[in-house]
Order: structure tokens, then C-alpha cells, then sequence
């Protein structure tokens, strides 16, 4: 007797330069459970597949062809600008890639490309950020029409040619689809659509970050988006209910035991099973990555990303919503059991170079780890997300430099004391510069963000947090900025009117999976001014830091791969000064 078969997914649009822990991490639990499952990193495919000059020369003659020419010299585009394409990928994936000229030219390139692709299916927008089509994400009627949208879907043509044809050839029993963000949302979507449009008998479950938001706002409720796209759907943590879930399909079993499981009985009526306990993460195996083709990510070399935590100990930033993925209790692996699965994945797949995807890894745990990791005479480095606290004394410092910490990614997200404790961030300034200027002196590069206009935050107040990066640039390394966006899942949105906030957009309320609410309020600067803030800021950062690569490339890939190679040092002090763009015709 066959065994039962679960595909997991990572569809598109994410950025394709290194596995998304997810799918090996859910991998590695099932094959511990002895089942049969297959990870596809299906983002990596649609990047490789279509971004590419063959695929592109084929869209651009066969696909809105009097727009194509109408706007560009075609011919020419083939013969000159398409076989860029292929070489500026081969680019990334080189020692090259650590030429800054040439690294530039080659994201620049690629970023042409994926314009080329918004011709073909206009009125679409696409880039390296993520595919917008005409219609509101955060509406499940639109979304059903844009999955079906011959015209400007670009995923259907590709699920069409290169991913229905393999599921049909082997059908799993279980389609499992990893949704991170919003970016793919409509990629998954589209996929499931076409998945039951063809393969009515796999069962299709969706989780991820993204999924767990909307879970709760299904409940109770008959839902369209069960005939369309889906058949169950994981909210929170997904090893245990997958798992679950396998079992009881396997076994003819009955839906409603599955912990955290979302689910529609015959009535229609949908359900959200309890979560029931998680699986402790000292008894979690290490990501499984097998299946994967670590060699085909748009990187000179692998990054694996890795969970020392789940959940933040933190926890109380009034605007986050990062909580919704996780069970309601911070939890750790054990720093020793950490180190040992550093080392056995960097033996197994021959890498050097690990990110951690913690909401934040304290400064505590790392220098446990840092201990570790030199018992055993570690070479390997790595990057973690932290708070600005104390406990970044020079000791820590200078022990988790020695353990491999090379890279600390911060949320300073104000200097000024009033929005900070708005915030709730349980930060300050005076602490946030000692920890800045203790990572530089051990060796290790930062970087931080930062964002402007949380309500009722002034201009005057937003100038603090430059004034204060500008005072501090010595010790702060790198910057990604933005500025804010009500989350509908964070605490403060539960009573935003103490936070200065009189009206909520009707629209964003009324679709059904909106995430971002867009708002009025009574003081401060407008949703509107706080864009208009942020591009005068970046604009401040080159005249006080130059052109540094992480003002022309943001990626944290990017950063973590050049200050291996290059250093500290050449990271503060390097200044760009060629072409940042590319043309498609000469």
C-alpha cells in the first residue's frame, strides 16, 4: 500500500536568496514521524523560471504584444537586453557577486526584468519587492477574481507549464501551502485554485504567519474561500496540527481532533479547533533542507535560517502582530542543542553561514551559544535580531564575536522617550547608544529599524530619531527605514483610540482579510506626512553616510554575505559612486 504523500509549498513572491524556514522545519518534524513528505520551494522556481531570457523573449512577443511595442524597441530588448538576464543571475551566484559594480548592474538588471514582466501582464506591477495586480488583497471576492485573471495573473501561466503537470503525474494526498506574507498571497491562492480546479481529491491546508491572522475572522462563518481555494487551514504553529492532520486523513479520521485546525463540516458552518500544546522545542529535530537545491538560491553562497526561540520574550510593542504565530508562551532551545544542530547542518550541506529568524535572541542566549559554538572550535557565523537593551556589555560583546555573531539586526524604531514609551518598546536612548557603540568596538556590524509617524508622533518628534542617528552614525552601521502602518492584529489596534487615533477606513474594515487599516487622527503627523518624512530622511542618510551598499541594496542577505567577505570595516567605509540603474535599450 502506498503511503500517504504531503507536498509542502513555498510559493511566490518572496525574495530568492535563501531557503524560508518554514518548510524545512515542518519537513525535518514529519520525517521524524516517519512520513512520506516532499518540501518545493516553489518562489525559487517562479524566480529562476521566469525571470529568465528565454521565458521573457517568449511573454514579450506572445503576451499584449501592441503594449510591448508601443513601449519599447522589442526587437532589440531580445537581441541586447534578454541575455543580461541569465548573466546577471549567474552573477549572483559567483564569486562576482562580491564585485560591488558588478553586483549592482546585476540587481539592477534583474530588477528590468521583472518590469518586463508588468508589460506582459498589465495592468500588473511587478518588481523585486512582489507582483501588485489590480485588485484588493484584502478582500477574498477580489481575490477570487484575481486568481482566476487570465490577463494579468502571471502565476497562472507559470503554475500551467511547469507545476500542474508534475502534480499530476504524482498527485500528493496532502497539499500543505506556507504563506509568510501578504507578497503571496495571490501566489498561493492562484495555486490552491488551480490545484482543486484539476486535483478535486488532495486535500489542500494552508499556514503560515499570514493564515494564522485570518483564522480566528472564518470561524463560525460559511466561507467561499473553501470551495476556491482551500480545505483546511493551520493557525499558529504547524507541527503538531500537520502531523494531526496527516494521520487523520490517513485514517479516515474525524477533522475535529486536529489541534488548531481550521475546517468546514457538512453544514458548512467553519470551525477553529483548539491549538492544544505545542511540541517543545528541545525535542524538535533540525531543520531538514533535503530537497532543497541550496545551489540555485540567488547567492554566491548558502545562508540557512535557524530558531533558537519561538514567540518574543519581550512582547508588549503595542504595534506588533507577530504574537498570532506562535503559542502563547516564549519557549527556547537549548543553547548546546543549538550549536550541536549549527554543526551537523554545516557538516551535512557543507555551509558556513546561518541567520537567525528570532522575533528577538537576547543578548543572554547568545553569549551562551557563543560558548557553545567555541567548545567546539566553531568556524561558522551568524546573524540575530536583538533589542537595544542592557546586557550588550563590552564581555558579551567581545564572547559572542568569538562565538561567530557578526551581524545584530535591531529595532531602534524611535529615539524620541514619548513614542518610545507609547510604543511600549521598553527601550531608551542613553542604553541604545551604549549597546551601538559596544557591538562596533568587539566587531560587530548592526543595523536597525526604524519608522515614523506611530500616531500622534509630531515632525518635531521625528526629527529626534534623526538628530539622533545623525549624532550616532559612528556606531550605527545600517538603516531600514519606513513608516507606520496600523496592524489590525497588533494590541494597540484593540483600543486605538487611546492612541490618538478618531477614525478607522471603512473599507479596510469591511474586507474580510485585511491586515493594515488605514486611519485618521486627531494630532501628529497623517499617514501621509509620515511618507513624506521618510523620503526627506532618505535623502538626509546620503548626505550623512554617502552611498553605502545598504543605501543602494537593503537586502540583509546582501549585508551578511558582504561583511563575511569583506569586513567590518570596509562595510562603514565603503562609498558607492557608479550607476545605480540600468537601461533596457541603448
Amino acid at each position: 500500500m502506498r503511503p500517504f504523500q504531503t507536498l509542502l509549498v513555498f510559493p511566490p513572491f518572496w525574495e530568492p536568496t535563501q531557503p524560508y524556514l518554514a518548510l524545512p522545519a515542518l519537513t525535518a518534524w514529519l520525517r521524524h514521524n516517519q512520513q512520506a513528505v516532499t518540501q518545493w520551494d516553489l518562489n525559487l522556481d517562479f524566480h529562476e523560471r521566469v525571470i529568465s531570457a528565454e521565458y521573457l523573449g517568449n511573454l514579450l512577443v506572445t503576451r499584449n504584444p501592441e503594449i510591448v511595442r508601443q513601449t519599447l524597441p522589442l526587437e532589440e530588448v531580445l537581441r541586447t537586453f534578454l541575455p543580461q538576464v541569465d548573466a546577471a543571475k549567474a552573477t549572483l551566484r559567483s564569486p562576482r557577486y562580491y564585485d560591488p559594480a558588478a553586483f549592482i548592474q546585476a540587481k539592477a538588471t534583474l530588477e528590468k526584468a521583472y518590469q518586463l514582466l508588468s508589460l506582459a501582464y498589465a495592468p500588473s506591477q511587478c518588481s523585486k519587492r512582489g507582483i501588485v495586480l489590480p485588485y484588493r488583497e484584502s478582500s477574498s471576492e477580489q481575490l477570487a477574481l484575481a486568481t482566476a485573471d487570465e490577463t494579468c495573473n502571471p502565476y497562472r501561466d507559470f503554475y500551467r507549464e511547469a507545476v500542474l503537470p508534475r502534480l499530476q503525474a504524482a498527485p500528493p494526498d496532502l497539499l500543505g501551502i506556507s504563506i509568510a506574507d501578504t507578497t503571496q498571497l495571490v501566489g498561493g491562492l492562484t495555486l490552491a485554485r488551480m490545484v482543486k480546479e484539476c486535483l478535486p481529491e488532495v486535500h489542500i491546508t494552508f499556514g503560515g504567519a499570514l493564515f494564522s491572522k485570518f483564522a480566528a475572522a472564518l470561524q463560525d462563518k460559511p466561507s467561499p474561500a473553501f470551495d476556491l481555494f482551500f480545505d483546511s487551514m493551520i493557525s499558529g504553529e504547524g507541527e503538531l496540527p500537520l502531523l494531526s492532520l496527516i494521520q487523520t486523513l490517513a485514517s479516515g479520521g474525524d477533522l475535529a481532533q486536529v489541534p488548531a485546525l481550521v475546517w468546514r463540516d457538512q453544514t458548512g458552518r467553519v470551525h477553529l479547533n483548539d491549538k492544544g500544546t505545542p511540541v517543545a522545542m528541545n525535542e524538535l529535530p533540525p531543520p531538514d533542507f533535503d530537497g532543497l537545491p541550496l545551489d540555485k538560491y540567488w547567492v554566491p553562497e548558502p545562508i540557512l535560517p535557524l530558531l533558537g526561540s519561538k514567540d518574543c520574550y519581550w512582547k508588549d510593542c503595542a504595534f506588533c502582530d507577530h504574537y498570532v504565530s506562535y503559542a502563547p508562551r516564549y519557549r527556547l532551545r537549548k543553547p548546546g542543542l543549538i550549536a550541536e544542530d549549527m554543526a551537523f547542518l554545516a557538516e551535512k550541506y557543507g555551509v558556513r553561514l546561518f541567520s537567525f529568524g528570532d522575533e528577538t535572541l537576547s543578548p543572554n542566549y547568545a553569549r551562551h551559544l557563543s560558548a557553545a559554538l567555541v567548545a567546539q572550535k566553531s568556524e561558522l557565523r551568524w546573524s540575530i535580531l536583538s533589542r537595544l537593551q542592557k546586557g550588550f556589555d563590552a564581555e558579551t560583546c567581545e564572547q559572542i564575536y568569538q562565538g561567530g555573531c557578526r551581524f545584530i539586526m535591531y529595532g531602534l524604531e524611535s529615539a524620541h522617550p514619548r513614542i518610545i514609551e507609547r510604543m511600549a518598546k521598553g527601550t531608551d536612548p542613553a542604553t541604545a547608544v551604549e549597546v551601538y557603540r559596544q557591538t562596533d568596538a568587539a566587531g560587530i556590524y548592526n543595523y536597525s529599524f526604524i519608522f515614523f509617524g506611530f500616531p500622534t508622533e509630531t515632525e518635531a518628534e521625528a526629527q529626534t530619531t534623526v538628530d539622533f542617528i545623525t549624532a550616532h552614525r559612528r556606531y550605527i552601521h545600517s538603516i531600514g527605514a519606513g513608516y507606520f502602518f496600523l496592524q489590525k492584529f497588533a494590541p494597540m489596534f484593540r483600543k486605538y483610540q487611546e492612541y490618538g487615533i478618531t477614525m478607522l477606513d471603512d473599507q479596510d474594515l469591511s474586507d474580510d482579510w485585511s491586515i493594515s487599516i488605514r486611519y485618521d487622527t486627531l494630532e501628529g503627523m497623517s499617514q501621509q506626512e509620515a511618507a513624506v518624512f521618510h523620503q526627506g530622511f532618505m535623502r538626509h542618510l546620503q548626505k550623512i553616510y554617502g552611498q553605502p551598499l545598504w543605501l543602494v541594496d537593503n537586502s540583509r542577505s546582501t549585508l551578511f554575505l558582504y561583511l563575511i567577505q569583506h569586513g567590518k570595516d570596509w562595510m562603514q567605509n565603503y562609498d558607492y559612486s557608479g550607476q545605480v540603474e540600468v537601461e533596457i535599450t541603448s
